[in-house]
């Protein structure tokens, strides 16, 4: 899968600042490779296990030419809800009781707690508090949206991107990849370049991302605030995570910041009354102060990049990352771009345009590119808590559930039909959008292991999504949670407008046998909560020495 290690880090460890400072959760997206460059990309460290197998021998899984989307998913709800379920039933262990008590006693009065710990193959309750209670998940929504995925969708889906040609008209096509960069597009422009005459009689660019619903910011999203790229706006052809990288670099003295913005899209504009897709307002000046960058809504869906305040002299290059207005809009920009710089002929026009489902004798498919494998793009939304990640593969959901433009409402629904299908718990949750950045969503422990329960079966969808889980010490927002467990723990982690959450699964040192918990905390002080859900992690892996 293709992305830059180090960017996802950088990221990362911006996401935990915003998130001990209040701003934010663990949900920032990662960073995506600089742009308008060479077009190479970096990978993630080499999959192991089951990611490896799957990578190594997956097919792609069928498409926008497959009509029966609808009835497979239909098909797949009916078969999850036939397998037979264990029910849980008390097994009670009295040390992980008696940690559980004492970690949670460790609390603020304030905090709501609600915890759960199962025997993963036998579905025997361990341990307990509340675990019917219903509190905001915050990112452990994730869990559930990328397990029902997985499910439905199958390990081995892949998102498409497609160059088509009608009349005088490049179509960029679009179906919600997560991950596509300007190195993709870059293939794209290849392949289609490689036809001679492919570009003959060609006098504009459209883009078709109408297997989305017209809606870009998810229930929950605030379009308000200076654009923070982990409330980035959602659409089926977005470009490096519906973001843009701004890098400031101090000019002359008390002269104007440099600016660089990237990606790139054809006709960037500056000043107050430029027109581009991407229009760059720069105030600010070199001298002592500090600099504001913002992105905010122009007409048409335009990016207008906002720069004021001040960066001193002699000030190293500061880079920040900030969402997109349009992303369908900003990739038909860059791929316009890149067409011209490839062709040395000029920039072609972008606007919007539908496509049917299938397209008529007068279009015909120039170039396509397909994604990795969906266990393998999840991995941004489990391991760096990635919201784009998760509202773009909800939505997706949505689409091929439904047959009609993937929308939020659509999504809540086929999840709230997984749930119907793999839990009798089913009636106490409220899954607002998929990533769980939401203020009104609810999720029981109960029903969080329910879904973990779908793990336990080898060769499964969700067994196999396990390989993109984080882990203790490794990469994402694990890497300072309980270090010594390693890949012994494997879980996600929550954090948003006061809840706290960490569910996944600890193995003993074999990894024969496996605990799954969940533990919600709402309200009280976070680095408390934290250290309580440590506290009954390093509890289980105790029990199971």
């Amino acid at each position: 899968m293709l992305r830059r290690c180090s960017a996802l880090i950088a990221v990362f460890l911006l996401s935990g600042l915003l998130t001990r400072t209040g701003l934010a959760t663990a949900d920032a997206a990662p960073r995506a490779p600089k742009t308008l460059l060479p077009a190479s990309a970096s990978a993630l460290p080499p999959a192991s296990g089951p990611l490896a197998a799957l990578l190594e021998h997956a097919e792609p899984t069928a498409s926008a030419d497959t009509p029966d989307w609808t009835d497979r998913i239909d098909a797949r709800l009916v078969a999850l809800a036939a397998e037979p379920r264990r029910s849980s039933e008390d097994a009670p262990s009295r040390r992980l009781r008696e940690a559980v008590d004492a970690a949670l006693g460790e609390l603020d009065p304030r905090t709501r707690a609600a915890v759960e710990i199962r025997e993963l193959g036998s579905a025997q309750v361990l341990a307990a508090h509340e675990p019917g209670r219903a509190l905001n998940p915050a990112s452990n929504q994730k869990l559930v949206s990328a397990i029902a995925a997985a499910e439905l969708l199958g390990p081995d889906y892949r998102f498409q991107t497609s160059v088509l040609r009608r009349g005088d008209a490049l179509i960029l096509r679009g179906e919600g990849d997560p991950d596509l960069h300007v190195a993709d597009l870059h293939a794209l422009v290849d392949e289609l370049l490689a036809e001679p005459g492919a570009l003959e009689g060609v006098r504009r660019v459209l883009v078709d991302d109408h297997a989305f619903s017209d809606r870009r910011l998810g229930p929950g999203f605030s379009a308000e605030g200076c654009g923070d790229s982990y409330i980035a706006p959602s659409g089926a052809l977005a470009l490096d995570y519906a973001t843009l990288e701004i890098t400031l670099r101090p000019g002359r003295y008390r002269g104007p910041v440099e600016v660089e913005v990237s990606p790139t899209p054809a006709g960037l504009g500056e000043g107050e009354r430029a027109e581009g897709i991407v229009e760059l307002v720069n105030t600010a000046r070199t001298e002592s102060g500090r600099p504001r960058v913002c992105t905010e809504a122009g007409e048409g869906g335009r990016t207008r990049v906002r720069v004021e305040g001040a960066l001193p002299a002699g000030h190293a290059p500061m880079t920040l990352r900030r969402r997109v207005a349009d992303p369908g809009l900003l990739a038909g920009g860059v791929f316009a771009q890149l067409l011209a710089e490839r062709s040395e002929g000029p920039a072609l026009p972008v606007a919007r345009a539908a496509l049917p489902a299938q397209p008529g004798e007068d279009t015909r498919l120039l170039a396509t590119h397909e994604s990795a494998p969906l266990i393998a793009a999840l991995a941004s939304a489990l391991r760096y808590s990635n919201n784009f990640t998760a509202e773009q593969v909800l939505r997706t959901l949505a689409w091929r559930a439904s047959g009609r433009p993937g929308s939020w409402a659509e999504g809540a629904r086929v999840l709230e039909r997984f749930a119907a299908a793999v839990s009798v718990h089913a009636g106490d949750q409220r899954m607002i959008n998929g990533s769980g950045l939401s203020r009104e969503g609810r999720l029981t422990p109960r029903f969080v292991l329910d879904v973990l329960a779908l793990c336990r079966r080898p060769g499964s969808p969700a067994a196999l999504l396990l390989a993109s889980f984080a882990e203790a010490g490794g990469e994402g927002t694990l890497r300072n949670r309980n270090p010594v467990a390693g890949p012994r723990l494997l879980a996600k982690t929550g954090t948003y407008a006061g809840a706290s959450s960490l569910s996944g699964l600890v193995y003993d040192s074999t990894g024969a046998r496996a605990l799954s918990f969940s533990v919600l905390l709402n309200g009280g002080d976070l680095e408390r909560n934290r250290a309580a859900q440590d506290r009954i992690v390093a509890a289980m892996l105790r029990a199971l020495d």
